[in-house]
């Protein structure tokens, strides 16, 4: 895409995953969803996260889909692939296999949502799959659940697996969203590790921190905003009441209040229908359902009045 180097740097998109009438994945749409956004000038693509409904594919499913891209030209230095399972052998074969067609890149995170699950338990499953995974060359990064609960990835599970296995993990991403957890980390693991976060709405102030990489879903529909807030190096200019005041901060802030009272994913997919004039886009894997028409009128005029304001 934009670098020759391995590894998370600059802005990377969790991929919306397009679908078949039979709800599989459409090669092809996918395909050509990333050749448009690596023209925008994205870093690299990140399949099976949150925003492709990673959870909803199986282990077959997502090595079928990096064969196909692949096999079309996309580099697999230019994919980072969630490999999270409830179980750690599919987890293995997807690494492994995805590893062997060339790809470096993983994100694993917590799973499972079993309130017997314990500090130990979490560091047993990860030490498992780093033991298994020792001396290739790969790329892990721990991530934290997208719903936070009690049993996710802590300081405590954290500082266990650096002592265990510090040389295995490049890094730590933040997919909740709370701004406060990922400073968390960065005080805490900086020195160690590379932190990031896939909120969009805190990629300001982790640019003004320094850190200039970021996984972003809202990237999907307006990438170049994405990209300038994560590449700048400028503090926002402020009004006398201490908020930011810059045009791309209000751009965002903007988006943001189209999507933060919908279910993120249907909303998104159905601004990229927009774009690319294609309803098929709408498609969505249950338990995740369609928005209903009332939704999609209201969502269409702001985002009418978004891309108005957005002009230059």
């Amino acid at each position: 895409m934009t670098s020759d180097s391995v590894g998370l740097h600059g802005l990377w998109v969790d991929l919306l995953m397009p679908l078949d009438a039979n709800l599989d994945i459409h090669h092809t749409k996918l395909y050509t969803h990333i050749q448009t956004l690596a023209v925008k000038g994205i870093a690299g693509i990140v399949l099976f996260g949150p925003s492709g409904e990673g959870d909803a594919f199986s282990c077959d499913e997502r090595i079928d889909a990096i064969r196909q891209l692949l096999d079309r030209g996309i580099s697999a230095k230019d994919m980072a692939i969630h490999a999270a399972f409830p179980t750690l052998r599919d987890s293995l074969k997807l690494i492994e296999q995805a590893h062997a067609m060339g790809v470096k890149c993983f994100i694993l995170h917590p799973a499972f949502n079993n309130r017997d699950a314990t500090d130990a338990g979490m560091v047993d499953f990860f030490s498992h799959l780093a033991q298994q995974l020792k001396g290739q060359d790969l790329l892990l990064y721990l991530a934290s659940d997208p719903c936070a609960g009690a049993h996710d990835l802590n300081n405590r599970v954290i500082s266990q697996l650096l002592a265990q296995h510090r040389d295995q993990f490049e890094g730590l991403i933040d997919q909740s969203h709370n701004a406060s957890h990922t400073l968390d980390w960065m005080r805490a693991f900086e020195e160690k590790l590379s932190i990031l976060t896939t909120q969009d709405m805190n990629a300001k102030v982790m640019a003004n921190l320094g850190v200039h990489t970021g996984i972003s879903s809202y990237a999907n529909v307006i990438p170049a905003l994405m990209i300038r807030t994560i590449m700048s190096n400028q503090a926002s200019k402020r009004s006398v009441t201490g908020e930011a005041i810059d045009v791309d901060g209000q751009l965002l802030m903007a988006f943001d209040q189209m999507i933060m009272s919908m279910p993120a994913v249907p909303a998104l997919k159905y601004l990229l229908s927009i774009q690319y004039r294609d309803p098929d886009w709408n498609r969505v894997r249950p338990p995740l359902s369609l928005l209903n028409s009332s939704t999609h009128d209201k969502l269409l005029k702001d985002f009418q009045k978004f891309n108005a304001s957005a002009a230059p």
